[in-house]
């Protein structure tokens, strides 16, 4: 599979990252005339400062909209708190984080509506997930462009095009059901009783000492919030989670009878993921654009060209959180997303 990529130490004023959007565009749009057209972001939580630019967005928009293509800026609520838990506080961190009408050309759409019920089931067949469901906006579109921050997450080890589709593209329900396999349990003995778990659970799950199954999530914010480290997640949480990521990305893909087009932006390369209301310092220099029409490529591509730029400090993107990306990539690829075998076309 083909990766085209666009070096960020290319400093010709004529090749500046709209322009170099511009040429990869047509190698990899999808939009046909009268198509309606999601593009799917990630506007970055209130206090980010990493995130894709709008300027950015705004290409692929007048890209779209050259095309013949309706287009619509999208993303999908969260199950942590914050502000992106309901369709108006997202709608309003966009445009605090300079995502609005008049930026990008083309309205925000919260894509699984006020608070997040707002979906449809996919037959996925996985060994994970029979099914999965995915944001309606995302499940009505003709076709999507999918715009990703290349970036460390401290559940999936790197948040790239498989993310966005197997986590970002599916509605509360979807996002559950990705999730329930981290539902934790607290440890009695080193518990305090403070209470910081409780403030960060959007569900009322928590009352220390004790986890309410039925009410909790497993996004686990309340493992990171506490200090005493006595939520305890389950031993293969991680794995297991990645695992129906991987697969879960398969249900956009359907829905959309693989009219997906993938443009990873390598720049302010964070460990943490854009969903953290801070950015935390990069940990590789900028690595530049990757484009193409298989998410499983374009993510192995953008992991690959990082482990390239921190090898010789003895590191990889497995280092960053002590968690292997593969491990969705693969489950990703054996359910028929895409293939992690590659050519970078410079």
């Amino acid at each position: 599979m083909e990766i085209i990529f666009k070096d960020a130490k290319i400093t010709r004023p004529q090749d500046n990252q709209p322009e170099q959007i511009k040429k990869l565009f047509p190698h990899i749009s999808p939009v046909k005339k009268g198509d309606i057209v999601a593009i799917k972001i990630h506007p970055g939580e209130y206090g980010n400062t990493t995130h894709v630019r709008p300027v950015i967005v705004r290409t692929v928009v007048d890209l779209v909209h050259q095309a013949g293509g309706l287009p619509f800026v999208t993303d999908t609520t969260t199950l942590y708190g914050g502000m992106k838990l309901n369709g108006v506080d997202l709608i309003n961190c966009s445009s605090m984080n300079g995502f609005n009408q008049i930026s990008m050309n083309a309205p925000f759409i919260v894509a699984d509506g006020l608070r997040g019920g707002e979906g449809k089931r996919v037959q996925i067949d996985g060994d994970e997930l029979d099914s999965i469901t995915i944001a309606s906006a995302v499940a009505e579109s003709d076709s999507m462009i999918i715009i990703s921050h290349g970036k460390g997450h401290p559940a999936s080890g790197f948040g790239g095009a498989v993310k966005h589709l197997g986590m970002g593209c599916l509605d509360r329900a979807g996002k559950i059901r990705v999730h329930e396999v981290g539902k934790p349990s607290i440890d009695p003995e080193k518990c305090i009783l403070c209470g910081e778990c409780v403030k960060v659970c959007p569900w009322d799950a928590i009352m220390p000492p004790d986890i309410d199954h039925s009410k909790c999530s497993g996004e686990l914010s309340c493992a990171e919030a506490c200090q005493q480290e006595a939520i305890i997640p389950p031993p293969d949480a991680t794995d297991k989670m990645q695992k129906r990521l991987g697969e879960a990305a398969l249900g956009p893909i359907k829905a959309l009878k693989g009219k997906i087009g993938y443009i990873n932006w390598v720049y302010d390369v964070t460990p943490g993921c854009d969903c953290f209301n801070f950015s935390g310092e990069r940990f590789v220099e900028d690595i530049g654009i990757l484009a193409g029409n298989d998410p499983v490529a374009i993510d192995c591509a953008t992991i690959d060209l990082i482990n390239e730029k921190v090898k010789p400090e003895g590191r990889s993107i497995n280092t960053i959180w002590g968690v292997n990306p593969g491990i969705h990539l693969e489950a990703a690829e054996k359910i028929g997303c895409g293939t992690r075998k590659y050519k970078l076309i410079r």
